[in-house]
């Protein structure tokens, strides 16, 4: 009899050990520390927090409360950081800057036209998981331009609204629509922007 007990006993000691190396294994149990812990936020989500650079082109048309129209083609590099702040919400910082070539320069009748070269900002860039792999987001942030044909520089604010997609790892596209505002002029008023980007973005991950 008692040497039963004591099989019987060693029997139970020997499958509770298998039991607790199986929950070791499945990151239950991890008495050696031989099983990294779990992390809820490192699933494999395509927007993951880090540094990225993009690059965009767009078509840019500047216009004003004077009779006054420029159409170009700009392009834009830009550099940001951004954090997956919960698995469906999204936000990143980034500084941008861009020159333009002129497609077409509508000018008034005194002859001033409202042609941009370059320009640099920020933005604020909050955005919403649709899938895991395409986000939508709302672009805000300020931005100083030149005005080549009047020989000015102005601050304003921009904002816009963006889609994003994952096409590879590291590597987005991305499209969106950036309406901006700019301080007076003493030629051409007011002068305003809308603008229609495409782009690349690629993470330093």
């Amino acid at each position: 009899m008692f040497k039963q007990l004591v099989l019987a006993s060693a029997v139970l000691a020997a499958s509770s050990g298998i039991a607790l190396a199986d929950h070791s294994y499945k990151g239950e149990r991890d008495y050696k520390g031989e099983v990294a812990p779990s992390c809820p936020t490192c699933a494999t989500y395509a927007f993951m927090s880090g540094p990225y650079i993009g690059a965009s082109v767009g078509v840019r048309n500047n216009y004003s409360g004077a009779p006054a129209v420029y159409k170009g083609l700009e392009g834009i590099l830009s550099l940001g950081y951004a954090g997956v702040l919960t698995p469906s919400f999204y936000l990143a910082a980034e500084i941008l800057g861009a020159n333009s070539l002129q497609l077409r320069n509508y000018r008034d009748p005194d002859g001033d036209g409202i042609r941009t070269t370059w320009n640099y900002g920020i933005s604020l860039i909050p955005g919403v998981m649709i899938t895991d792999y395409i986000m939508g987001y709302v672009r805000v942030g300020a931005q100083r331009a030149r005005f080549t044909n009047i020989g000015e520089h102005k601050c304003g604010w921009h904002v816009g609204l963006g889609g994003q997609g994952n096409i590879a790892p590291n590597w987005d596209i991305r499209g969106e629509y950036v309406y901006s505002s700019y301080h007076r002029t003493s030629e051409l008023g007011r002068p305003r922007a809308d603008q229609f980007n495409v782009g690349v973005v690629f993470k330093f991950m």
